[in-house]
């Protein structure tokens, strides 16, 4: 009976230690200069996704370049302007015309969420992160 504790408390371990390692790593992705958290870009493994991270990253710079380009107008960049579009089962989220992300399933199911659920929470961080970028940067009278 003793052994069969002590193996049954062995296999525990493993199966805990292995739940544990397999656990998903994070980038977080911020709106910049705002300190507002978009999402956590999760992976698995040793090499982080950093080009697919600074894809996002500067997809949100093209929007927020083009704003200063146009003059700072708090009115040409607002919350209302991020957009979820669907396509063929694809989900992705655009701010005016410009791509930002695609809201995948991998992320989905870590969030034990459809993609569409996510797509409208990722949203929301980025309305407010585009708020808070735009209040930070209007130009001062």
């Amino acid at each position: 009976m003793r052994k069969i504790n002590l193996l049954l408390v062995v296999l525990l371990v493993a199966v805990l230690s292995t739940t544990v390692l397999a656990q998903p790593k994070g980038i977080l992705v911020d709106i910049p200069g705002t300190g507002v958290h978009f999402f956590t870009y999760r992976y698995e493994g040793d090499a982080p996704p950093y080009d697919k991270v600074n894809a996002i990253w500067a997809n949100l710079s093209a929007v927020f370049a083009a704003w200063v380009e146009a003059g700072q107008d708090p009115a040409a960049l607002t919350a209302k302007d991020v957009q979820i579009r669907t396509e063929d089962g694809t989900v992705s989220l655009y701010v005016k015309d410009q791509f930002i992300v695609e809201v995948d399933a991998y992320h989905a199911a870590l969030n034990k969420a459809t993609k569409a659920q996510l797509a409208e929470k990722w949203a929301a961080n980025l309305r407010r992160g585009i708020e808070a970028f735009v209040a930070i940067n209007e130009p001062l009278d």
